[in-house]
């Protein structure tokens, strides 16, 4: 008799399928080929921080270096199997830890931007914040140059803009991050971990 025990969780193979999907599918049938594939997923009981172990096995073996289809992919990838069962959004904690992972050495504002999100945002992550942050990283400087206020940035987004100026202007910067990025951000990531205690839900 054929056993109907759950597949393994295999991050390769999950990765492999996923990508098939978004490789051959329209976007309107690639939608509901990924909706049946992650319920599919639901059965295999991968859930909590382990996750995150098993996408950095899955990035460690591809060369993210010079391919940006590839790294787009990984990034897209990273929300999409990182939702808890039937959710459509990112827990702030997940997407947190998902940002600090495949956007590290990628985004120089990105200790700014998760202590951010962690002291102020209380909803989830939308897929269009997830994905509007990538352009984001790419297009906007250090310096916040690039950042084009009247663009269609998420709330979010803007908000982290905005707070960034309110530091600069206070330490008596003009435009520039950097002095932030050193004594700012320990101090911010004190608060950050005081946060994550108080907070067990991941």
């Amino acid at each position: 008799m054929e056993s109907l025990a759950p597949q393994p969780f295999d991050i390769f193979e999950v990765f492999s399928r996923y990508s098939d999907i978004m490789s051959n599918s329209q976007p309107s049938g690639g939608k509901t080929r990924l909706a049946a594939f992650s319920k599919s997923l639901e059965s295999r009981g991968q859930s909590g921080s382990t996750i995150f172990d098993e996408i950095g096995k899955l990035m460690s073996s591809l060369d993210l270096s010079g391919n940006s289809h590839q790294f787009n992919l990984i990034y897209d990838f990273v929300f999409f199997i990182c939702r808890g069962d039937g959710q459509k959004n990112l827990t702030v904690n997940r997407a947190i830890a998902g940002w600090r992972l495949v956007l590290s050495g990628r985004f120089r504002l990105l200790c700014q931007w998760c202590n951010f999100v962690e002291m102020h945002q209380r909803n989830s992550i939308s897929e269009d914040t997830w994905q509007q942050l990538l352009a984001f990283s790419q297009c906007v400087n250090e310096d916040l140059e690039g950042y084009d206020p009247n663009g269609a940035w998420p709330i979010l987004i803007d908000n982290f803009v905005q707070h960034m100026y309110r530091i600069n202007k206070s330490s008596g910067q003009h435009g520039s991050t950097e002095d932030f990025t050193s004594a700012d951000a320990d101090r911010q990531s004190g608060i950050s971990e005081s946060f994550s205690r108080n907070n067990p839900n991941f």
